[in-house]
């Protein structure tokens, strides 16, 4: 293989990462048919619009509302009778930074609340939510956390809405998840019940994520998945033109056929998703993303979601189904129904190529071996790391080495190689068969260096994509690093963040690539080496450190392979041709 050729393609793989790293997220949503997402106002054609009034329901204001909290030791969740919703969660064994003070609060700074109702007004065609005043009722005496709400809609329609939370210590359960049902009850028999939307709150960016490009809105309904990101809302110039759009004040998306089997918002972290039972979700279903301004320059993201349910026998609809609102571990959301695992948002490179399989495969390895090093401390998620590095590294060994025990034999042949080149450098259909003899004769396989490289960047790829929605890293420290998955800053100069690792792994790779044989290494391949060396860690710079510390660590048990070959000769063996026998 022409080295040259191979090293442009590095660059060039190198180079199209590092664009991917420092664009901007797509504003489209991705996986839907176009059939099925609109930017209009949303619009109900088989449901008969509430004409709303504000004298005939009283909306309760947030300070007179009764605050019901119930928790299980893993959430601590605050009901309010302003229209039987969810205030907040907070997530007591989430930390919401290093200092660990306080806890992640979910739906915090939200002037709607999660699991708010919202009807259609028929005067702007518009959703909107429903802030009456729902009492409390008794619910019978349950071994879980329970609490239940009555309440009326503008025009008269009854509603009961019930809450449970799951067990923390019961085997197979969720506590993370909160059970729901809503009954929807019309004023007189035979009337159609009033259509409710749900509320799936929203949550604020993270530290890591300033560009906002995990702060979404998530649909799936078994086939195509809806992606609603923040950048919808913003005016885009795109990209020298492409995919510029103006602003939408609210995004709309629906599935007919195959409704939504869940909806959530999220973020880097964490996310809320309302999953309806199969039996409440009827033929069809939409939701309409709106942005949450929490201050000036904060925007946030949630959504109003319907399914169209089935009306009872009694003329109700019951909705019922499960609230998760959590950390996105993947062991934890890989194990919900109806494929809740999509809210992990494993990004694609370049928009299109995806390496979500690679993603999960690792993170699934991650964890497995994280649950044999918990004895280990504080330190195990930065011990599992180091772990995985070393058996990804084993399970590639001896494809390196048969890279480096090619690259020593074709070293030893980079004069006749050079020779070949320059006698043959205007007819290539004569270079290529010279040289394919050359390796022939001597049992070189020029293809050998490149299957190191062809299981490397897909795995490359699939930690650089996971890291960065890794929850299960987050504020986890090992060595000098502080949180594995935010970049190991150390201090900061003139505003510059300092961070190690980025910069070990660059030296690192630049000493890797000096050790391993590079046969007839010219000045162009070298500076095209140094390269790489250098913009990899430009790339990784400001970039979960668990990122940083596998590349490093894969350098230096790349440096002891070189290391180790380089004291073993290689001899090329020389085939001598067969005589041709005598008549």
């Amino acid at each position: 293989m022409d080295r040259k050729n191979f090293f442009l393609g590095i660059a060039c793989l190198a180079a199209a990462m590092f664009i991917f790293a420092v664009s901007k997220p797509t504003a489209q949503p991705a996986g839907v048919p176009a059939a099925v997402v609109a930017s209009a106002p949303v619009v109900v054609p088989t449901i008969a619009p509430v004409k709303t009034s504000s004298s005939s329901i009283h909306e309760l204001a947030p300070s007179d509302a009764e605050k019901v909290v119930l928790e299980n030791g893993v959430v601590r969740v605050t009901f309010s009778t302003r229209g039987g919703a969810i205030e907040q969660v907070e997530l007591l064994h989430q930390p919401a930074n290093l200092e660990r003070k306080s806890n992640i609060i979910f739906n915090e700074g939200n002037g709607d609340a999660a699991m708010a109702l919202g009807i259609l007004n028929s005067t702007n065609n518009r959703v909107e939510p429903v802030y009456s005043e729902f009492r409390r009722v008794d619910l019978p005496a349950s071994a879980t956390p329970a609490v239940a709400f009555l309440g009326t809609l503008p025009d008269g329609t009854k509603v009961l809405r019930t809450y449970a939370l799951s067990s923390a210590d019961k085997e197979g359960s969720e506590p993370y998840s909160i059970r729901f049902s809503t009954k929807v009850t019309p004023t007189s028999a035979g009337q159609m019940p009033t259509r409710v939307w749900h509320s799936t709150g929203s949550w604020q960016h993270t530290q890591g994520d300033a560009n906002h490009q995990f702060v979404s809105v998530l649909a799936d309904n078994g086939e195509d998945l809806t992606h609603v990101n923040i950048s919808v809302f913003k005016d885009s110039s795109g990209f020298f033109g492409l995919g510029a759009h103006k602003a939408e004040a609210e995004h709309a998306a629906g599935a007919v056929g195959q409704p939504f089997n869940w909806v959530s918002s999220g973020n880097q972290f964490f996310a809320s998703i309302i999953h309806v039972d199969a039996k409440s979700r009827g033929n069809r279903s939409e939701l309409v993303a709106r942005p949450v301004a929490f201050s000036a320059t904060d925007v946030g993201v949630q959504a109003f979601a319907f399914w169209e349910g089935t009306v009872g026998a009694d003329t109700t609809i019951l909705t019922e189904g499960d609230f998760f609102v959590g950390p996105k571990e993947y062991a934890r959301v890989a194990a919900l129904p109806d494929s809740q695992v999509s809210v992990l948002q494993f990004s694609k490179i370049l928009g299109f190529i995806s390496f979500g399989a690679i993603c999960k495969l690792l993170l699934a390895s991650l964890g497995g071996v994280h649950s044999l090093l918990t004895w280990t401390g504080a330190w195990s998620w930065g011990w599992a790391v180091v772990v995985l590095t070393v058996v990804i590294k084993l399970i590639t060994w001896p494809l390196t080495a048969a890279q480096q025990r090619t690259a020593k034999k074709m070293q030893q042949f980079s004069g006749p190689m050079a020779a070949i080149r320059e006698k043959y450098k205007n007819d290539s259909e004569k270079l290529n068969k010279e040289m394919m003899k050359l390796y022939q004769e001597h049992q070189i396989n020029p293809f050998a260096g490149c299957l190191p490289i062809f299981i490397q960047i897909p795995v490359f790829f699939g930690l650089y994509t996971a890291f960065q929605t890794t929850v299960e890293l987050r504020l986890h420290s090992f060595l000098w690093i502080n949180d594995l998955a935010a970049p190991d800053t150390l201090f900061h100069v003139a505003g510059f963040w300092v961070n190690l690792l980025p910069i070990l792994m660059g030296v690192t790779m630049w000493l890797s690539m000096r050790m391993t044989p590079t046969p007839s290494a010219d000045d162009t391949q070298k500076t095209i080496m140094y390269m790489m060396a250098f913009l990899f860690p430009i790339i990784c710079y400001s970039l979960p450190a668990a990122l940083s510390l596998y590349m490093t660590l894969q350098n230096l048990l790349t440096m002891l392979q070189a290391w180790r070959s380089n004291r073993s000769p290689v001899e090329a063996v020389v085939v001598l041709p067969k005589k041709k026998k005598s008549s």
